[in-house]
């Protein structure tokens, strides 16, 4: 089979329409390749989806779907899933949905696949979303981690952390998916306890709930003494006499004040101390 071209659709059989404003083609020949977007079927994308279809039943504007020609016919849908799924619930209502303004995406397979998380003008993809657009970027097309912030405008050190939580089990993409931990702290313990990371992060829930709170957070699993604590043990030395021998002399309200942080530590770390045994 030839392969299709935005020229071929435009001069033989007219299934592209070229105007002053742009190119346009029926609702009808622009397809959807299965598994190419990794956008869950979710409650934030169902409310995402319904806002956008009110929108256009309300003579709202939006940007051209960005598409590549598929050697069947028609074009492939490559940025604005979002978009051609409310156009078809638009004419389903009644709206005359005729003509839908495209555009060429201009990349390869890969640039393809990184667009899914670059464009500006979509429901942001959740970071277990996200991390399947990078595990594939990974394992498909064996780009590396550098190859990949590049691609998806994101950080080395981010991209490693979706990496990971692509491949982290069931249970601990089921807390991110929830929004009950982010991901740097859902990798950390993954990195920490491997195959019990998702038995250690229920824990980490119950201590979270105990406190009154709806999300793990770094500073509830991994407590630290405060920089405020911290820097005033530093101004205490700092100020206290210090002889040739190298002894600090602490006295009064400073000496309180230092044993007092130091209990602090002491507390923590026991703190740290009877979790890693539980654990």
């Amino acid at each position: 089979m030839a392969a299709n071209s935005f020229k071929k659709m435009t001069t033989k059989g007219g299934v592209i329409k070229r105007t002053d404003t742009g190119m346009f083609i029926s609702l009808d020949n622009i397809f959807v390749k299965e598994g190419f977007n990794k956008r869950d079927d979710d409650e934030r994308t169902r409310q995402a989806d319904d806002d956008l279809f009110n929108y256009l039943m309300n003579g709202g504007t939006v940007p051209p779907l960005e598409v590549t020609p598929r050697d069947e016919g028609g074009v492939w849908v490559v940025e604005g899933h979002r978009r051609r799924r409310c156009y078809e619930r638009c004419r389903d209502a009644g709206k005359p949905v005729d003509r839908i303004h495209i555009m060429p995406f201009v990349g390869n397979d890969v640039e393809r696949l990184a667009r899914v998380m670059t464009s500006n003008n979509q429901l942001p993809l959740t970071p277990l979303e996200q991390a399947q657009v990078i595990k594939e970027l990974a394992t498909t097309f064996n780009l590396t981690t550098q190859e990949i912030a590049k691609l998806v405008h994101k950080s080395v050190p981010t991209v490693e952390k979706l990496l990971t939580l692509a491949t982290a089990n069931h249970d601990v993409q089921q807390i991110v998916k929830n929004g009950e931990v982010s991901v740097g702290v859902a990798v950390e313990r993954v990195r920490e306890h491997g195959e019990n990371a998702g038995k250690v992060l229920e824990q980490d829930r119950a201590v979270a709930v105990a406190a009154g709170k709806t999300k793990i957070t770094k500073k509830l699993i991994s407590p630290e003494v405060s920089v405020k604590s911290a820097r005033r043990l530093v101004e205490l030395i700092s100020l206290a006499g210090i002889d040739d021998n190298g002894v600090v002399t602490l006295e009064g309200l400073a000496l309180a004040e230092v044993l007092a942080i130091v209990d602090e530590h002491k507390a923590i770390s026991a703190q740290r101390e009877s979790k890693g045994v539980q654990e």
